[in-house]
């Protein structure tokens, strides 16, 4: 059986509302460009010290994770944050506000075929609301330029 969080959708979305527009009518909402993270300062390193560091002691504890992702993607490191989202959809695979996190991320990355990967699969997702799956399509689109 697996595992299924409620919690973590409202969690999730604190991180990935920032990214693609958080609000219900995202479908007429454009994809933004992100400004560049601010450098981090050294309350923000030791919070992500601290964040990593309980990873390590817990991997696979969907809350830590997403603590370690949202303090990664504060801070910039946005492979840090893909490595904990990864290893939540290895919980429970089957997260559409994951996959579409996963997708941002590697969009902002310029890894445009790895965003697409998941993107494609929030927008053919059953589990995926109406909102996920217009996010998935609007930064579609925008991989999909030239």
């Amino acid at each position: 059986m697996t595992a299924k969080f409620p919690w973590f959708v409202l969690s999730l979305l604190t991180v990935v509302s920032p990214f693609v527009g958080g609000n219900a009518d995202a479908q007429s909402q454009p994809v933004q460009a992100q400004p560049a993270a601010a450098a981090p300062t050294d309350e923000m390193r030791a919070a992500y010290d601290a964040a990593f560091q309980e990873t390590l002691r817990k991997p696979a504890d969907p809350a830590t994770l997403i603590a370690f992702a949202e303090i990664a993607i504060k801070t910039g490191d946005l492979e840090g944050a893909i490595s904990a989202l990864d290893r939540l959809l290895l919980i429970d695979g089957d997260q559409p506000e994951v996959k579409l996190e996963l997708g941002v991320l590697y969009f902002r990355l310029g890894s445009f075929e790895a965003a697409r990967t998941y993107l494609e699969e929030v927008a053919s997702s059953k589990r995926a609301s109406a909102a996920l799956k217009a996010r998935a399509a609007d930064f579609l689109k925008e991989a999909k330029r030239p």
